[in-house]
């Protein structure tokens, strides 16, 4: 057995065959001449910065980080790929950054000045306001900007923008006026400083749904850890390709142990608040994690996880580090039997979809919000 599992009550497995399997289907989608851009961000969702990193970098060509902080562990392990910083980025970060290696979203005038004013020259990909209202620079003010970049001599590489509503619906008006205000700014950009070496727009939806996306730059997310960005995606791609079309394969595994099985009387209280009531005599087993781990409290009397290859429900409320789960109905249950919180045993599942429907959020969410202490082993 793996050290890491041994010296744990909870792990993750993250599947390399899997996870290469979803970067074969989206790199298929967008074809050789467009440029292949990871997302990494938030500990790879959730599934390890370092590790996701190592296994792609041979196959990518750029890997796409919310944060200086970020960026400089893939620099110091040894990260050979360019990296783009989707986030913020302050002038006292600069230095801890390579410019040779890394490039930088530019959606505000201050960090053009504190560039300028530090002597600092990164890679730049402007970031427009088409309609998210996040990041990016409102289309009056680009050539504005464009004057400043190039007054100020800092390289400018790339254009981009971010879709509002592309995944959650199968009305893609709004996507398609963001997209056409994209071109039009394109069209400014190149009249007033030529054409540059990056457009991209495409996410995970994007790159699923939409070709006329792609540029020649796309970044993927969600996709490339075998998650659908929404149902409405994965319905209008199968609907697009075919029950035969390309399969997106779920990355990541979520196990721990039984540490505790015993037997309850009927009308006893389990777990906090007496939110549970056994109506039979039950056999409770008790797990090792809880919402510190990033088990969320929302699946207090929801959640189900598999044991024996047989689902389990959650009973009474998830604790900081402990939860209960109800095992009556399967046989032979005891102390260090396997649990997976996430994953397949034998022909059941419980996925990050099961779980975000159960606690009323996102893939994205349960994934992402596995806390970070929790070791990541690559199988």
């Amino acid at each position: 057995m793996n050290t890491a599992v041994l010296n744990s009550l909870t792990w993750c497995e993250i599947s390399s065959k899997n996870l290469k399997n979803n970067l074969s289907v989206l790199k298929g989608l967008i074809g050789k001449n467009v440029s292949f851009l990871s997302v990494i961000k938030a500990n790879a969702y959730g599934h390890g910065l370092l590790k996701v990193a190592h296994i792609l970098e041979p196959d990518v060509d750029f890997f796409g980080v919310h944060s200086a902080q970020e960026a400089y562990t893939l620099l110091k392990s040894g990260i050979d790929k360019q990296i783009l910083i989707l986030g913020p980025v302050f002038k006292e970060q600069f230095a801890m950054l390579n410019p040779a290696r890394v490039h930088l979203t530019c959606s505000t005038m201050e960090l053009i000045d504190d560039l300028h004013k530090n002597g600092f020259s990164f890679p730049l990909h402007i970031k427009v306001e088409t309609g998210t209202h996040r990041q990016g620079f409102p289309p009056e003010k680009i050539e504005k900007v464009l004057k400043k970049i190039k007054k100020y001599g800092l390289p400018l590489v790339g254009l981009s923008t971010h879709f509002a509503n592309i995944e959650d619906t199968i009305d893609h008006s709004y996507a398609k006026r963001q997209l056409k205000k994209y071109l039009e700014i394109k069209e400014i950009v190149e009249n007033c400083v030529g054409k540059l070496q990056f457009y991209h727009t495409a996410c995970s939806a994007a790159i699923l749904l939409f070709p006329e996306t792609h540029f020649n730059l796309a970044r993927a997310g969600i996709s490339l850890y075998g998650y659908w960005p929404s149902r409405e995606v994965k319905l209008s791609f199968k609907i697009k390709y075919g029950e035969d079309g390309p399969k997106l394969k779920p990355v990541l595994s979520w196990k721990t142990y039984i540490t505790e099985v015993k037997e309850v009387e009927k009308g006893e209280y389990i777990g906090y608040g007496c939110t549970f009531k056994t109506t039979r005599k039950s056999k409770i087993a008790v797990l090792p994690i809880g919402y510190y781990d990033g088990y969320d409290r929302k699946l207090s009397n929801k959640g189900v996880v598999l044991v024996r290859g047989q689902r389990a429900p959650v009973v009474g409320r998830i604790c900081m580090n402990l939860t209960m789960i109800d095992v009556t109905d399967i046989e032979g249950v005891k102390v260090q039997d396997l649990v997976y919180l996430i994953g397949e045993d034998g022909e059941e599942s419980v996925s990050a979809d099961t779980l975000a429907e159960l606690a009323q959020t996102i893939n994205y969410e349960v994934l992402s919000r596995i806390s970070p202490h929790i070791p990541r082993i690559v199988v």
